[in-house]
């Protein structure tokens, strides 16, 4: 940054800005002077914030190098220093939005007065004011924009259905706790030839879920207890259908369902061969085939 500051010597010849001219001591030190004045601010709320004409702080010397202060003026009417890193090439400390900048002062290592040639008035520099929401403050800070900030956004929020409104509203079209109807449609949506295979699943955690449906290819009802093996209910002609197995073993086999049959060919006895059928109550029984 160039020192003196570009145009510095023109800014010098406007009476217009004697009001809040800073400016170095009569008799020099480590302070500026600042006449009185006021200025408009539009930060937080519109107002003109006075100032009687005064001393900024002592403005402390850098350990090494040159560094910036700027003397500002607060919202409460008092002089406040913001310093800058000091450096080979010193650059202009951030200046906080609710400062107004009046004067930029070049200090270098082991200087014990301020004099004029660098106090540089920032009045000028800083005359422009935001211009678009994104050049402000804050805008990302937590609650920075209220809903009440957005016209009709509180009510229109008010009239919204609650979470506990659309859950009950869902329970009632989902039928979560029953039905009062004599009929539960499945797939009750669908038109045209009849497509997939409609399928009622159990689940039943760790172990292997079962299921009936009806099978569009066989025109049948058919269950599955392992989840792979999928068997009918009934033929198409509404009789009752048996599975039959075929056991070759020594011992006879037992049949763990009622009404079920099977082959035995007995393996010990010249592999004979049985008819076994359990009833629905009483004992298995066993026919020998000849």
């Amino acid at each position: 940054m160039n020192v003196p500051l570009y145009g510095d010597e023109f800014r010098k010849l406007f009476g217009n800005m004697a009001t809040l001219h800073p400016a170095a001591q009569d008799e020099p030190n480590m302070t500026i002077k600042v006449s009185a004045g006021g200025f408009w601010t539009y930060i937080g709320a519109a107002a003109y914030i006075e100032y009687v004409g005064g001393s900024s702080p002592t403005i402390i010397a850098p350990a090494s190098n040159a560094k910036w202060v700027v003397v500002c003026l607060t919202r409460n009417g008092m002089l406040t220093n913001v310093d800058g890193d000091s450096a080979v090439n010193p650059v202009l400390p951030v200046i906080h939005m609710n400062l107004y900048p009046i004067a930029l002062v070049y200090v270098q290592h082991g200087d014990t007065k301020i004099t004029n040639e660098y106090v540089f008035d920032a009045r000028p520099i800083f005359a422009l004011f935001p211009r678009d929401h994104s050049q402000l403050e804050g805008i990302t800070s937590n609650n920075c924009h209220p809903t009440s900030a957005i016209t009709g956004l509180d009510a229109a929020l008010a009239a919204t259905a609650t979470a506990t409104a659309l859950t009950d509203g869902l329970a009632l079209k989902a039928d979560v706790g029953g039905t009062s109807a004599e009929t539960f449609k499945l797939n009750q949506d669908y038109t045209g030839v009849p497509g997939a295979d409609i399928t009622l699943e159990v689940e039943r955690g760790a172990e292997v879920n079962v299921a009936i449906r009806w099978n569009e290819t066989s025109n049948l009802w058919e269950y599955t207890n392992d989840g792979a093996v999928w068997h009918y209910f009934t033929s198409n002609d509404g009789t009752d259908d048996v599975m039959i197995k075929t056991y070759t073993q020594a011992a006879e086999p037992t049949l763990d369902t009622n009404n079920k049959a099977a082959f035995w060919i007995d393996s010990d006895n010249a592999n004979r061969v049985y008819l076994i059928f359990r009833r629905g109550i009483g004992d298995q029984v066993k026919v020998e085939l000849t």
